[in-house]
């Protein structure tokens, strides 16, 4: 109880605020991509910390590698007659598909050109002549009849975007005809790497051509659905794709989150290229397996850095593709929080941690608050190694961090200073002679008790509306003026000023000092604070400075309340709470709805009744309360002249 009551005492504090609006601009950047670069290196920490897992899918990759080039004495890209030889090699042993990572857009000639072929193109009677020439020499009648053969042979192609001088142009690029009409099927090989640092965390399940509209599948997705003698979809969902009876969970509508199996080059199996065409490599080891072909060397630069290893050791473009698919056919697929529930995390955990910051005891909040971050470490592991579910973990740890080390340090900066600052707050609020009875009476006299207080509270209506239309220095200036008046105008009157919130002044009556006629000072003061606002107004509008068209409702309520010193040693406030402060609250809510600017309750009313003139309005269940609360228009003193009356709102 005595930690609640400590709690509310600080919820209009100054630490309180620097807590909130530290732990909301943190939130607020995590929406805003703030810490996307953090929390993907958290990503690939979270694949270490797993570590590398066994491949689901029996997938083979034919590497194109530095010894396959060295010991075919053959320069890249390879004549298209080896390649017709490597298919077929691999054809021989029934494979489940194979699938080429390399593109064939253009005719490719083989290294069998001497002087006397030469002569023949060149003897050619026009260009398409010659053409035929290279082609039937070229190697890609044998490669489309490998290819054919085969059966199962998944080309690559991709859309490529061309930028230059301001102009885009995305072309999706085919195959040699010959070799489209020969495959089973063809599959973009486009990649995405991540703005942030250059990484592969997610891959295209397809793409959409912007010259057709049409949807086109990767090859990775093509060689999943081969393998899972599935149809493919007809349409295709913005969250997800289904392959049969697997559903594939996707991001931005394209974008797949890898699972990752392991470091490059230690997952799957590999067999390089020259091998398997010299023959040392038995047909049957491919039956039933899926096979890659695709480029490793370094030299040939498709490779790409990956939550594993990073850029010390990149993977293949082709080994990437082997973890998409993989991730497809096993079904384990990744998922990460909507960067919302990041945001809502970030909230919670600097909430906590300011919670933590206010124990009376500081070192046991620091435990907790180290605690609560050990914790929240094991649960994103978990998450991660047991759920597949990258949760947020660098943006929530930071705003536990600054949600206690904000206010901490805040209180500690402050500490010295705590004690000399009560006089000055007590002069802000009440009159000076109520501070000099108060300091004589001693500081321990104001420590709280409860008592009798008649609350006020009062709003400027439409203050919203009106401040969009003006700059901050002119909302400062306006509230900092109308302040000042309202503030002469209840210490006049013998009233404390509890807080400002913007533009509510929350105010009571009957402490520090006892005051036996506090209902009627405080209906006095409200009443006058509608004058001076009206006087106000004039002015302004004489000035033509400042706009007018705003009004205040006012709301009094009278009842029993703790008032006092609240808080520690550190840092203290002058205020009130209870029940009857949360109605005088609700009661100045109500002007709203009653279209009255001053209201006051029954147990007010019974006080002030003879001496001032008021009507009944409603009786309100309001929040809090079992029973109706009686609400009651202030007209004015008895016997005031129409002037000095208060009017009906914006009247």
């Amino acid at each position: 109880m005595r930690f609640l009551q400590r709690l509310l005492s600080r919820i209009f504090s100054r630490t309180t605020v620097l807590a909130v609006v530290t732990v909301l601009v943190i939130t607020i950047a995590t929406l805003f991509g703030s810490f996307e670069f953090l929390e993907l290196k958290a990503i690939d920490t979270a694949f270490n910390l797993r570590g590398s897992l066994p491949p689901t899918a029996p997938i083979v990759i034919v590497a194109i590698d530095d010894e396959s080039i060295r010991e075919t004495q053959l320069q890249w890209p390879w004549p298209r007659s080896f390649m017709a030889q490597l298919v077929s090699k691999i054809s021989e042993g029934k494979p489940k598909s194979i699938t080429v990572d390399v593109f064939w857009y253009e005719p490719g000639p083989d290294l069998c050109c001497n002087e006397s072929l030469i002569q023949i193109i060149r003897a050619a009677p026009d260009v398409g002549a010659a053409q035929q020439v290279i082609k039937s020499v070229s190697g890609d009648a044998a490669l489309a009849k490998a290819i054919a053969e085969a059966g199962n042979v998944i080309l690559a192609n991709d859309i490529n975007r061309v930028e230059q001088s301001g102009f885009v142009l995305d072309e999706y690029r085919r195959p040699l005809p010959e070799l489209e009409a020969a495959a089973m099927s063809l599959g973009l090989a486009n990649l995405k790497r991540d703005e942030a640092d250059g990484f592969i965390r997610q891959m295209p399940i397809y793409l959409i051509n912007p010259n057709d509209e049409k949807a086109y599948f990767s090859w990775a997705a093509l060689t999943a659905v081969h393998y899972l003698d599935a149809p493919l979809p007809t349409s295709i969902k913005t969250r997800s794709v289904q392959f049969g009876e697997v559903i594939v969970p996707l991001e931005d509508g394209f974008f797949m989150n890898v699972n990752f199996r392991g470091e490059p080059g230690k997952v799957f199996e590999q067999r390089q290229a020259y091998q398997v065409v010299n023959g040392d490599i038995d047909p049957t080891f491919f039956k039933d397996k899926i096979v890659l072909i695709g480029a490793t060397s370094v030299s040939l630069q498709d490779i790409y850095p990956v939550p594993f290893e990073g850029s010390t050791n990149p993977m293949p473009g082709v080994e990437v593709n082997a973890n998409v698919i993989d991730t497809i056919i096993s079904g384990q697929f990744i998922s990460r929080w909507p960067v919302l529930l990041g945001a809502l995390a970030v909230l919670f955990l600097g909430i906590l941690a300011y919670v933590f910051s206010i124990s009376s005891r500081p070192l046991i909040g620091i435990w907790l608050t180290i605690g609560t971050g050990v914790a929240y470490l094991i649960l994103w592991a978990v998450a991660f190694t047991q759920l597949r579910t990258e949760i947020y973990v660098v943006a929530p740890l930071i705003g536990l961090v600054l949600g206690f080390a904000v206010p901490s340090v805040e209180r500690a900066t402050t500490e010295a200073l705590a004690r000399r600052r009560v006089r000055g707050m007590f002069e802000r609020f009440v009159s000076p002679e109520m501070v000099e009875q108060m300091v004589e009476s001693g500081l321990e006299a104001s420590r709280g008790q409860r008592t009798e207080l008649t609350i006020l509270f009062s709003d400027i209506r439409g203050f919203t509306t009106m401040s969009e239309k003006m700059s901050p220095n002119e909302v400062v200036d306006l509230l900092n003026e109308y302040l000042g008046v309202m503030t002469d105008v209840i210490l006049k009157h013998g009233g404390t000023i509890d807080k400002y919130e913007g533009d509510l002044i929350m105010a009571f009556f009957n402490a520090p000092i006892a005051q036996s006629d506090h209902p009627k000072r405080a209906v006095e003061a409200a009443i006058d604070m509608r004058l001076a606002l009206d006087q106000l107004k004039a002015k302004w509008a004489k000035e033509g400075t400042r706009p007018t068209n705003f009004e205040m409702g006012i709301g009094l309520n009278t009842g029993d309340a703790f008032v006092g010193l609240i808080g520690s040693e550190k840092r203290i406030n002058y205020t009130c709470i209870g029940d009857s402060v949360n109605l005088a609250s609700r009661v100045q809510d109500l002007t709203k709805d009653l279209k009255w600017p001053l209201l006051i309750t029954e147990f007010t009313y019974e006080r002030i009744k003879d001496e001032f003139e008021a009507e009944f309005g409603e009786a309100r269940l309001v929040k809090g309360k079992t029973v109706p609360v009686g609400m009651y228009r202030v007209i004015g003193r008895k016997g005031a002249p129409e002037s000095e009356k208060v009017r009906p709102l914006f009247a």
